[in-house]
């Protein structure tokens, strides 16, 4: 009940899906806007949705939508069912066998369709902790042509030929193309369905593979894009964002594996692509560009990133690139829980034992032996949000008293009681192994060693990562 309490609180209501609950008995004509609405509407997706997804083809459908938003009682049925909502896999959009029989025109449409249901799809199974992806090897839908709807017709006879330069679809063509590279690795099959593996096209990339890869992405795609166009932004920053995730996921997925100690050349590697991660995304949360996209952008938390880094510091507190990581996440805490995150999100309740358990190690480092140190942003803040909560707590009479989170940290702010849905749960977030939770058990000491009470080596491969993002593909 805790737990979906916690998810209730972190979701909200299902309006944000593509399909929510209604009562069948309402007459749909009711549930139209105004028709001022209905184009102000209608201008927000284009502006904001369609440069993402691409799953219409706006010269056609926008005198479709004048037409119908003057007579909101007598809309054809497609066209309502298109202005509410969108079709699914019973199409067939799917496979390229049943799209042969499609018009050039509509084969494409329902490529794009597909491929953005797909990357939907996934996200919704990582935010229900399933693995079960329809991001995998079993359907053979091509990924979208870079091309501009103004190359895409109706009466076409032929698919267009793509174009060298961006165009108005570059978002979906890029992010499919690596979304179809990720879901024939056996790496990305081993954690998402390896039944599957024997079909993989490749194996665990190696590095040499992983910088070809980002190298041809960035010559045939990123190179060309203009940093001043908020969709051409967009790609760059989500796409080299999710290169580094991508890096950084084979990394440790590989690592995993081995039997021997890992060296300095090894977790410089995995901490170098955390910071890049983490500073793509924060590119991407702060810039007035995507201001427009921020409802795609909010999908992602970067959580992977926060727990290398975090991991990194607290092993090894004084290495070379530490405080380019401590603003990394500093950067990103600012851009994510100032502005989008609040302090009661459940995502919140996992990053300050993380945070501070790292600061500690840093300030106990002997390198800094005598020094005044700068409090990194993110540890202030963390510790003063926690103070807050512990303030409000204090003075509220509610009767029950959630259990308190050992933090261990230092500077009088490791015992503080904080809300906590996720003790002793597995389900939605899946942050509990076999053997014993991920968090310290309630009214563990502070004084006890922090290294015993988060193990952060045994739990870096056991843990589930799927609702935070850390899922191989998107």
């Amino acid at each position: 009940m805790a737990v979906k309490t916690a998810w209730n609180q972190e979701v909200g209501d299902d309006h944000h899906l593509l399909l929510g609950p209604f009562p069948s008995t309402i007459s749909l004509y009711t549930l139209h806007p105004d028709p001022v609405q209905i184009f102000r509407l209608w201008q927000i997706y284009m502006n904001n949705v369609n440069p993402l997804l691409k799953v219409t083809h706006i010269p056609t459908l926008q005198g479709h939508v004048i037409e119908a938003a003057s007579n909101v009682t007598n809309i054809d049925p497609s066209l309502e069912a298109l202005m509410f909502s969108i079709y699914s896999h019973r199409m067939g959009i799917h496979s390229e066998f049943a799209l042969r029989e499609c018009t050039p025109f509509e084969a494409e449409m329902r490529r794009r369709l597909w491929w953005s249901l797909a990357f939907f799809d996934t996200r919704m199974a990582e935010l229900g902790n399933s693995r079960v992806l329809t991001l995998d090897p079993t359907w053979d839908c091509k990924i979208p042509l870079n091309v501009s709807d103004a190359d895409l017709r109706p009466e076409m006879k032929s698919r267009p030929t793509p174009r060298k330069e961006p165009t108005d679809a570059v978002f979906a063509v890029v992010r499919s193309e690596l979304g179809d590279h990720i879901r024939h690795t056996s790496f990305h099959l081993d954690f998402a369905n390896p039944a599957l593996i024997p079909i993989a096209k490749h194996g665990y990339p190696s590095a040499d593979h992983l910088a070809k890869l980002e190298q041809s992405i960035e010559d045939r795609y990123i190179g060309s894009c203009d940093q001043e166009n908020p969709l051409h932004f967009m790609v760059i920053w989500t796409i080299r964002g999710q290169l580094a995730k991508y890096q950084l996921m084979v990394h440790n997925a590989r690592t995993s594996k081995l039997p021997v100690q890992l060296n300095e050349v090894n977790h410089d590697a995995a901490t170098g692509s955390a910071i890049r991660f983490l500073e793509c995304n924060t590119k991407m949360m702060t810039s007035p560009l995507t201001e427009g996209f921020v409802w795609l952008n909010q999908m992602y938390f970067p959580f992977p990133g926060y727990y290398q880094i975090a991991q990194d510091l607290k092993r090894r507190p004084s290495f070379e690139h530490a405080q380019k990581a401590w603003d990394a996440v500093s950067d990103n805490w600012d851009a994510w829980f100032n502005i989008h995150v609040s302090s009661d999100s459940p995502i919140f309740l996992l990053l300050p034992k993380f945070i501070l358990q790292a600061w500690e190690a840093y300030e106990a480092s002997p390198e800094w032996s005598g020094q005044v140190l700068t409090t990194p942003r993110i540890v202030s803040s963390i510790k003063e949000t926690l103070a807050r909560i512990a303030e409000n707590e204090k003075n509220e009479d509610v009767g029950l008293v959630n259990p308190a989170i050992d933090l261990g940290a230092s500077g009088g702010s490791s015992s503080m009681s904080m809300p906590a849905p996720l003790v002793n749960q597995s389900l939605p977030f899946g942050m509990e192994t076999q053997e014993s939770p991920l968090w310290t058990a309630p009214g563990m000491s502070s004084s006890t060693d922090p290294s015993a009470q988060f193990p952060f080596d045994t739990y870096m491969n056991q843990m589930n990562w799927t609702m935070f993002g850390g899922q191989p593909g998107w």
